[in-house]
């Protein structure tokens, strides 16, 4: 299970949250904003749920990934077929 991150102020949360979106644009954003909820998530306890979140989609942040994803994300769809086959 994740260390649990120290607990922020909802003023902090919104301070922080609004230097994203005034200094980052599109993937970047997106990614940095999951980040920072994941960070206030696991200041609550739930690390462990973060933990499997992030595994399952810790590959829509790769760099080279179009930003939105077009439609369902291909790996996730071929992981899901391969799971309903089983």
């Amino acid at each position: 299970m994740s260390k649990p991150t120290p607990l922020m102020s909802a003023e902090e949360f919104a301070d922080r949250a609004g230097m994203i979106v005034e200094t980052m644009c599109g993937h970047a954003a997106h990614r940095a904003i999951d980040q920072l909820t994941n960070d206030v998530l696991r200041g609550l306890g739930y690390g462990e749920g973060i933990e499997i979140f992030e595994n399952a989609v810790g590959h829509w942040h790769d760099a080279d990934a179009a930003y939105p994803h077009g439609s369902i994300c291909p790996d996730c769809e071929r992981e899901g077929e391969a799971r309903a086959a089983a």
